[in-house]
């Protein structure tokens, strides 16, 4: 009862990904997961790929069409063909576990700390489990990633949830006064998510919460203690396959752009890709080839960002620009 097929450490959206599709399959597979609920993460939840594409809750997602962009001190609206989606953490959790739940070669254990690693052993607050294939899909701060002595490196996300319900999603750009960090406004469906992403490489915390309650008392928006976040995004990517059977996905495998701190679509590509490897070892995962370039374009975009502040703001208006006559539909 301890020998699995596969281990798939961590039940965020990569974990649950490779999960649903090892389900049905002739692995045993078991599905770790250190909180107690499977779900409940901080994050602002957007998700810039088609939902649809995901199998996501699209009636349980808040679609958005409606783009503010305040670049340098001045304000543009978009309203663009297909909505970005903006998802809450535990209703994508609930969703992806769902079908997992019926499945009769996946176990999932809740509430189990995962201690350490020798060799092919992982011991657990739950007990010893022995595997063939391990998946750390654990997140920022992944134990299976510290197993296999990987440098990690972070970006910041910090925010505040209030009651009010926007109308459009707001980013705040600003080179000179905010780095290549940003501010933004995440409408819910029953609250908005207003934060901060930023770099602590370049920016201290202190000067980036400073800058958040700034805005937030310039919208004169209540900002409780109790709704207040603060989270590291692990972007560093050195690679997802190890010792021929050990894995890594999503956040875990340093898969989030470093650009906008984004992370669910590249965890749900790269738990689907991984989970794909396994079943077939041949198999050239061209998805996350796809998703890698498009970060290490990003990160080579950022780099000169960072040398030439006022080069983000003229990038921004330029790309602004290029939505307002070619991809979408503009109002002033």
């Amino acid at each position: 009862m301890n020998q699995f097929d596969v281990i798939v450490v961590g039940a965020g959206p990569a974990g649950l990904e490779c999960a649903r599709i090892l389900q049905n399959t002739p692995l045993s597979v078991l599905l770790l997961e250190r909180k107690q609920v499977i779900g409940p993460k901080p994050c602002a939840g957007g998700i810039v790929e088609s939902v649809e594409d995901f199998d996501l809750p699209v009636d349980r997602a808040q679609a958005v069409f409606e783009h503010g962009f305040r670049i340098g001190g001045h304000t543009h609206f978009l309203r663009t063909r297909r909505p970005v989606r903006i998802v809450d953490r535990w209703e994508l959790g609930q969703h992806q576990l769902r079908p997992l739940k019926a499945s009769g070669n996946i176990t999932v254990l809740t509430h189990t700390n995962v201690r350490r690693i020798d060799g092919n052993c992982i011991k657990t607050t739950g007990g010893d489990f022995f595997f063939h294939y391990l998946v750390g899909a654990d997140g920022a701060t992944s134990l299976v990633r510290r197993h296999l002595r990987l440098e990690s490196r972070y970006t910041i996300g910090m925010y505040y949830d209030i009651p009010q319900i926007r109308d459009r999603l707001l980013l705040v750009i600003d080179g000179p006064t905010l780095g290549t960090g940003y501010i933004w406004e995440f409408p819910h469906r029953t609250f908005t998510n207003v934060g901060i992403y930023f770099d602590p490489f370049h920016w201290r915390t202190r000067q980036a919460r400073e800058a958040l309650d700034a805005h937030m008392n310039q919208k004169r928006y209540p900002m409780d203690p109790k709704t207040f976040r603060a989270f590291p995004i692990m972007y560093r990517y050195q690679g997802c396959k190890f010792q021929d059977n050990i894995f890594l996905a999503g956040e875990a495998a340093g898969l989030t752009s470093k650009l906008t701190g984004e992370g669910i679509s590249f965890a749900i590509i790269s738990g689907r890709e991984v989970a794909r490897k396994i079943l077939n070892p041949g198999y050239a995962m061209n998805s996350l080839k796809r998703i890698l370039q498009r970060k290490r374009q990003q990160e080579k975009l950022l780099a000169l960002f960072q040398k030439i502040p006022l080069g983000l703001n003229l990038c921004y208006t330029l790309s602004f620009l290029a939505f307002k006559h070619g991809l979408t539909s503009f109002k002033r």
